[in-house]
């Protein structure tokens, strides 16, 4: 009686596994007829020769039907509805997934930086969007944490010549404001670069969701 019932739970699952499959394979070839698989900023890319489809991206995606599984690994279904929050990089358990810009063929690799969010770079640090996390909650902490760091890094340093800023900050979305908010708490003179006219430059155009 056991080895019947554990026969028809695996049959059921595999049902449900290609009832799945099928419905992501669908949703797919939709978006892409309908031009929606188009990421629209950050998005993933699946190696496939690393994938084990253990489905933790496809699962910890807060936007949902971004991911889904086409020959039992992950891909991506509909990449228009991607806003970057890298949850799907964070959970994947074999590191198959990494985080580009733009379309798959001009896709830009994320830079990697320090848990200061430093540079290869000194004293050079990326952080918001750029980073590879599109959340604005993250992007703010970014922006804190660097120049909190950075202030540690000029304590005692030899004072500036005039007319020369301790931090150049540019891009004045949440990670921007956030960095030029602490860099004043710090005591640093920062100047912020923006090209947008709005407070809050890109911010006021992001997805719902990327908060």
């Amino acid at each position: 009686m056991f080895v019947l019932l554990a026969v028809a739970g695996a049959l059921a699952l595999e049902s449900r596994r290609k009832r799945i499959e099928a419905h992501h394979r669908e949703t797919k070839q939709k978006a892409e007829s309908e031009g929606l698989n188009e990421p629209q900023t950050l998005h993933p890319v699946i190696d496939p020769d690393r994938c084990i489809g253990s489905g933790a991206c496809v699962s910890s995606c807060p936007e949902g039907k971004v991911l889904g599984f086409v020959n039992g690994q992950a891909t991506l279904i509909m990449g228009s509805k991607c806003v970057g929050h890298g949850r799907c990089v964070a959970e994947c358990p074999v590191d198959a997934i990494r985080l580009v810009f733009g379309t798959a063929e001009r896709g830009v690799d994320i830079p990697h930086v320090s848990e200061t969010f430093e540079s290869n770079v000194k004293r050079l640090y990326v952080i918001g969007e750029l980073g590879g996390m599109g959340l604005v909650r993250n992007a703010i902490r970014q922006g804190v944490d660097a120049v909190r760091h950075l202030a540690k890094e000029l304590e005692g340093a030899q004072r500036r010549e005039a007319g020369v800023h301790d931090l150049v900050i540019v891009g004045a979305g949440p990670a921007g404001i956030a960095a030029a908010i602490t860099a004043k708490e710090a005591g640093l003179d920062a100047r912020v670069l923006e090209r947008e006219a709005k407070f809050g430059g890109a911010s006021c155009t992001f997805p719902v969701g990327s908060w």
